[in-house]
């Protein structure tokens, strides 16, 4: 009896100190990247959007995700020890935003863009890399720094997308820049992005808290991880073994639409499902609001970024157009279908500012 008492207290013990290390290592991830990302963002006039989109999302998010964390602690008796053993907040919070379809309505859209935001994130990155690369190459001393795109998918998983997304733009130079073709990612990453959009999709289709659920959440995180890691010249052309970025983005515009549209029309032809329950389900808990929060943020910094980029390239009816039908079929469609055009755009031809030149 004894020895069994001790084997549970040691097991007790064990499981305690792992939760606080989880716990630990959550708090240090998130604060880290956004330390590391907002020391490299470029303050500037031209970024004074996207560094304010960053700023109202990460007190917007963190103010819901916070009073989730509180709330979870009060319904278990406000006792710490409990609240560390017995919480699993990661899943639970996966779990409480996906359990309906009128929240998964939300946090779908959120969750589905993801494989467009790293497409983005990992090509734009890896083209940052290598004009860094030259530029320290022709000065005797190295002035130019580049930052790894996995710190701004740490902060955009762990934190928020909205947070992470507009400090990455806010790197880049905003300027069109002219191709000979379209770049290219390689067909590991185009794999990888892919089977964690499936992965994504098969959420709902796990029951909540389940062991599948656990395991699809990880391997989605994993999926999307992946190609931040990769090293790659996106102007390499290799058959076979790369694809034409322009292509992919199109595939994740359709992966989107069919996805969006699916979990849309209950609530146009459905007498039950009325539009009236999705505003309802985006205050239906502090988790659930956190996320579409992050949500609304995304589809702020995209028209932005949209009508912005577009009016460089002398073309702003199309950022304007694209903006207005995102409400619609949701940014998780429109988004990628503007990347892919924007791509297109600046192949084997000269910019506006070239031109009248």
């Amino acid at each position: 009896m004894g020895t069994r008492s001790t084997t549970a207290a040691a097991t007790d013990s064990t499981l305690y100190y792992k939760a606080v290390g989880s716990i630990f290592i959550y708090f240090a991830t998130v604060i880290s990247a956004l330390v590391i990302c907002i020391a490299r963002t470029r303050f500037s006039a031209s970024n004074a959007v996207y560094i304010l989109i960053s700023i109202c999302s990460l007190f917007t998010t963190w103010y819901y995700i916070l009073s989730f964390f509180k709330k979870e602690y009060e319904s278990l008796g406000s006792d710490l020890d409990r609240f560390i053993l017995e919480s699993d907040l990661f899943v639970q919070a996966y779990a409480i935003v996906t359990n309906t379809l009128p929240k998964w309505w939300w946090s779908s859209q959120l969750l589905i863009l993801t494989g467009t935001a790293l497409t983005c994130w990992s090509v734009e990155g890896q083209t940052a890399r290598l004009e860094t690369e030259e530029i320290n190459k022709r000065t005797a001393k190295p002035t130019k720094k580049w930052t790894p795109t996995w710190w701004f998918v740490l902060l955009g998983f762990f934190g928020s997308m909205s947070v992470g997304g507009p400090l990455f733009l806010a790197q880049l130079d905003p300027a069109p820049k002219t191709r000979s073709q379209a770049r290219t990612v390689p067909i590991i990453l185009a794999i990888l992005i892919l089977l964690g959009e499936a992965s994504v999709i098969a959420t709902p289709f796990f029951e909540s808290m389940s062991q599948g659920f656990k395991w699809n959440l990880v391997l989605t995180h994993a999926l999307f991880l992946a190609p931040s890691f990769l090293s790659f010249n996106p102007e390499s052309q290799k058959r076979f073994t790369t694809i034409r970025l322009p292509v992919l983005y199109f595939l994740l515009s359709i992966i989107a639409l069919l996805s969006h549209a699916m979990y849309t029309l209950p609530f146009v032809l459905s007498p039950i499902m009325r539009p009236t329950i999705l505003y309802k389900a985006l205050w239906f808990n502090h988790c659930q609001t956190s996320i579409s929060a992050d949500l609304i943020f995304n589809n702020i910094l995209a028209a932005f970024y949209m009508i912005h980029s577009s009016r460089q390239m002398k073309k702003p009816h199309m950022g304007v157009l694209l903006s207005l039908l995102m409400p619609v079929l949701s940014v998780s469609t429109i988004l990628p279908l503007y990347l892919g055009w924007k791509e297109r755009q600046l192949i084997a031809g000269e910019t506006p500012k070239e031109k009248k030149a």
